[in-house]
């Protein structure tokens, strides 16, 4: 019967991209180092096709890729496999247990280890692209609630903020889920067993916490999964538009732990189940077309001068005289001096294409709502988001969400850019998946 089924030329390979201990861990506003290691950080491969069209989908376990790696690992793929650096998408997990990838900030970077970064991760794509061999492709979904939240809440002021605390009231979530959980699968024959999975959810990835180094959740997933198909498997996570979505129940009277190690283990299992339930129902994708599009935006700073930032800059000084102000509000005071909106940063919005399905990638923390918008737009049965792609440009809110307030749209602190970049970054995936829906 597979033999009457399209068949790809796909590798799968990872590399270690673990930092040594006392490396500092990014993702809070205060520092923590590194005292050991809990599960290893790797660079997941998936390299799809032949030739010089091939492709390769990099799923990262670090807080975010920045467009300086990027261009160092898609220079080291292309010398070293022949694969075109454009067809290189890196994506990064988001674990809030990794080291700072980024310049500047409140956490130290390790520049030694970032010296290194580049080939480990190029590493897990010659690996890949060494062990390309026939197989089929099969795709599916299935739906998940009860792990992922908004973390934004409407109050009685029509305020917005992170969490539902503080003395007004809360009214409620502000805010959907995205409850698809994808999956792709690539396996041999229909009844073998699978060698890589690419697996796509929407919740932040900071649940372990602590000084410990980990890959959180998705490297529970991955080794859970090994123990039903094998230790060669690779698992690859891609994470959805999650912006304003965590894994917290707030509101809810919920008995498992809210963080740590065994809710990291718990998400992990959870999802793995999920994962199999498509491997082992999931029907082969009904074209083996691949490919990968990009669209460079030029994108303005956020105006120093808008009425939100003075809103947003009265605001945290008026806490300075009566309260303490918030780790966001404290920055923005500390950097709006010195922050200049002049200019144009260059931002690269890529999709890639796998049969049936396509990825389409966002330069930063995207919010639930813009990839919403860009899934009912999109014309492939399967359309999955790739935030934190190629790029880390901060959040990427919703417009309603400056005014209202909160931590991710901070202006100058959590959102850099223009407060228009979430509707570029929708419409540039509007442009880019129906140029790939062409292919054949």
């Amino acid at each position: 019967m597979s033999e009457e089924l399209g068949r790809m030329m796909v590798g799968a390979g990872q590399s270690d991209i673990t930092p040594p201990i006392g490396t500092e861990l990014s993702g809070y506003f205060h520092t923590r180092i590194s005292d050991g290691v809990i599960i290893p950080l790797r660079a997941k491969a998936v390299v799809v096709g032949e030739g010089s069209d091939r492709c390769a989908l990099v799923a990262l376990d670090l807080i975010t890729v920045t467009a300086e790696l990027t261009g160092q690992v898609r220079q080291l793929v292309e010398a070293a496999t022949g694969i075109p650096g454009e067809n290189v998408m890196l994506c990064a997990t988001h674990t809030h247990t990794g080291p700072n990838p980024r310049r500047g900030g409140t956490v130290k970077r390790n520049e030694a280890y970032m010296a290194e970064l580049p080939k480990m991760i190029s590493k897990a794509v010659e690996m890949a692209a060494s062990n390309q061999r026939s197989c089929l492709m099969c795709i599916g979904t299935e739906h998940e609630e009860g792990l992922a939240y908004v973390r934004r809440f409407r109050m009685e002021n029509c305020s917005e903020q992170f969490g539902p605390g503080g003395s007004l009231k809360c009214e409620g979530p502000a805010g959907p889920t995205d409850p698809i959980f994808g999956g792709i699968v690539f396996k041999e024959e229909i009844t073998s067993k699978p060698f890589a999975v690419i697996c796509n959810y929407t919740v932040h990835i900071d649940v372990t916490s602590g000084n410990k180094i980990s890959a959180d959740f998705p490297g529970v997933m991955q080794d859970t999964l090994q123990k039903i198909y094998g230790d060669d498997l690779i698992v690859l996570y891609v994470q959805g538009a999650c912006g304003n979505i965590n894994h917290v129940p707030y509101l809810q009277n919920d008995p498992f732990p809210r963080s740590g190690v065994l809710k990291s283990e718990q998400m992990g299992r959870a999802f793995a189940g999920k994962a199999m339930a498509i491997i082992e129902k999931a029907r082969p994708s009904k074209t083996t077309a691949y490919g990968t599009v990009r669209e460079i935006l030029d994108v303005p700073k956020y105006p120093k001068n808008d009425a939100v930032v003075q809103m947003r800059l009265a605001q945290a000084r008026a806490k300075v005289n009566s309260t303490s102000p918030g780790g966001a509000e404290k920055s923005l005071l500390e950097r709006y001096d010195d922050y200049s909106d002049e200019g144009f940063d260059k931002r690269e919005i890529q999709a890639m294409r796998f049969g049936d399905a396509v990825f389409c990638g966002a330069p930063g923390e995207l919010f639930v709502e813009w990839g919403l918008e860009i899934k009912k737009w999109s014309p492939f049965k399967f359309t999955f988001i790739a935030e934190l792609c190629n790029d880390a440009v901060g959040y990427i809110p919703t417009f309603e969400a400056f005014l209202r307030g909160g931590y991710e749209s901070t202006p100058i602190v959590s959102v850099r850019s223009t407060p228009a970049l979430g509707q570029m970054v929708a419409d540039a995936n509007f442009r880019n998946v129906r140029k790939l829906f062409e292919l054949k």
